[in-house]
């Protein structure tokens, strides 16, 4: 694809063009200079910092900050607990997620009106912090990292992606794995839910 070069543009389009990218520009100065004074920072000395403020004399910068981060053991229980919750989480919520999809993408599926109307419901309106504090409570779950987990492990919205790609499987494909179980076929043991 050809671009136009900028004098060829009309005035109008010039100066539109012009305050975009002067736009731009100043939205990317101020997610840059923050970024840079953090990092410029965590190399400095606090008291050298608090004193003189950011200094690019490499000689007053010190990796003591990093250290002591380093060698603080709550530091490393939070980075476990962010990997375990992430991954349990990750797998809990594709694992309910998807066994919910596939019954509502079937069209034999009795009552699939009733949970479709159900799960939208549930998409646009939620319990509340202090109700679901509570039913939290009640199940036992305080102080677990299921607390954390289940209360958003399922999604409606990628209930409903993962039902529209279930659709998009052929029938055909479906009945020739349920006809594979009842020619014998011993890789597919026969199984009341398929017929």
């Amino acid at each position: 694809m050809k671009t136009k070069k900028f004098s060829s543009y009309g005035l109008q389009d010039k100066i539109l063009l012009a305050v975009g990218y002067l736009l731009i520009g100043l939205f990317v100065l101020a997610i840059i200079i923050p970024m840079v004074y953090i990092v410029a920072a965590s190399f400095m000395d606090p008291i050298t910092l608090q004193n003189k403020g950011i200094t690019f004399d490499f000689s007053k910068w010190t990796l003591t900050a990093y250290e002591r981060v380093i060698s603080n053991a709550q530091i490393w229980i939070g980075f476990k607990n962010a990997v375990v919750y992430s991954v349990v989480y990750t797998i809990v919520s594709v694992g309910v997620t998807l066994l919910a999809a596939y019954p509502m993408s079937r069209p034999d599926f009795k009552g699939r009106g009733f949970f479709n109307i159900l799960f939208m419901i549930t998409m646009f309106f939620g319990g509340g912090l202090v109700p679901t504090y509570l039913l939290i409570g009640n199940l036992g779950l305080l102080d677990s990292m299921w607390a954390i987990i289940l209360p958003g492990a399922f999604s409606v919205w990628n209930m409903t992606i993962a039902r529209t790609y279930y659709r998009g499987i052929p029938s055909e494909l479906r009945e020739a794995t349920a006809g594979l179980r009842e020619n014998g076929n011993p890789d597919c043991q026969r199984n009341e839910f398929y017929q």
